[in-house]
């Protein structure tokens, strides 16, 4: 008898409980929080293109600025209305569309997050600006090994794009990498035959 109430204990505190074991986000109701404007990071990153550009080590720390971080492209998060962020501002030099993937991990372990759960958001040419942060969204994520995150964009030749570095949740501070996987295809010119 004793062996069958603690099983329905047990099964009581799973079905009580279910978001433990999981994150859940929500899109948010209504206008960003307002941010906190502090002295975030900036990483500039040039890709002239060729191999991907080196990682940028950082750290989401206790002064840098707050921002309402999306969900997706399409709405504002319900758990990360005050999250700290930093930015990584990235500029296709190259004569070429750059196909861009960047990612995060522990500082030195590219392989992965043990210690940290990032969010990544790419913003297009028109730039980032925290106190509207769905417009010029072109890619977010928040999970995609373990903890890491990791986006997958295009910049066309001669363009800047902003990519904001931030946490899950509020309150989360601790050091970050960046990483890039970045090539520019190369285009055809002309061809003939004879």
């Amino acid at each position: 008898m004793r062996t069958m109430s603690f099983w329905m204990l047990v099964a009581v505190v799973l079905v009580a409980f279910p978001a433990a074991a999981q994150k859940a986000d929500f899109v948010r109701q209504g206008p960003a929080t307002p941010p906190a404007i502090e002295a975030s990071e900036d990483y500039p990153v040039n890709y002239p293109g060729g191999p991907a550009p080196a990682p940028v080590l950082g750290e989401l720390d206790q002064d840098d600025s707050t921002y309402n971080r999306v969900v997706d492209c399409s709405g504002l998060s319900g758990v990360g209305t005050a999250v700290v962020y930093d930015t990584v501002t990235i500029t296709n030099s190259s004569p070429g569309v750059a196909d861009m993937v960047v990612f995060t991990s522990d500082q030195g372990n590219p392989a992965g997050c043990t210690d940290i759960d990032t969010f990544l958001t790419a913003y297009g040419s028109g730039g980032f600006n925290p106190a509207d942060p769905l417009t010029n969204c072109v890619a977010a994520n928040d999970d995609f090994s373990g903890l890491c995150s990791q986006i997958t964009f295009q910049i066309p030749a001669g363009q800047t794009y902003v990519v904001v570095v931030t946490s899950y949740s509020n309150g989360a501070l601790f050091p970050y990498q960046v990483n890039f996987d970045g090539t520019v295809p190369v285009e055809l010119m002309s061809i003939s035959a004879e």
